[in-house]
């Protein structure tokens, strides 16, 4: 898993801003370069919707999660998933390269993705 430059000065902003840009959304793609902490889009973005959820019951984790339909996933190839800090355009916080899924529009997604923070 792999956290961007624009993660991680997020994640200091958390701390140093009062109004810090935090992920709202979930992107998929069918990018298959490597992750590099540059990285400012995913590679080929095919969708994005709002988080469904956030989850704090693990202490010190934090897990997004979001979800996608068979009709938006119907004829897609994933094999890509970032955070996003907007609808459209924004920020990507996380970036994910995975094995490729194929979806023919009988299958739904839930992408959970989780961050543990710990002191040194």
């Amino acid at each position: 898993m792999g956290i961007t430059t624009i993660g991680l000065n997020t994640i200091r902003g958390l701390v140093g801003s009062p109004q810090p840009t935090i992920p709202t959304h979930m992107a998929i793609g069918s990018g298959t370069t490597a992750f590099n902490v540059t990285d400012t889009t995913l590679e080929k973005e095919n969708d994005r919707n709002t988080l469904t959820s956030y989850d704090m019951s693990t202490a010190k984790t934090v897990t997004y999660i979001s979800d996608f339909s068979s009709s938006q996933l119907s004829g897609l190839d994933v094999s890509e998933f970032g955070l996003m800090n907007a609808a459209t355009n924004g920020s990507l916080f996380h970036r994910e390269v995975i094995g490729n899924l194929s979806f023919a529009g009988d299958r739904e997604l839930k992408i959970q993705t989780s961050f543990r923070y710990s002191g040194a």
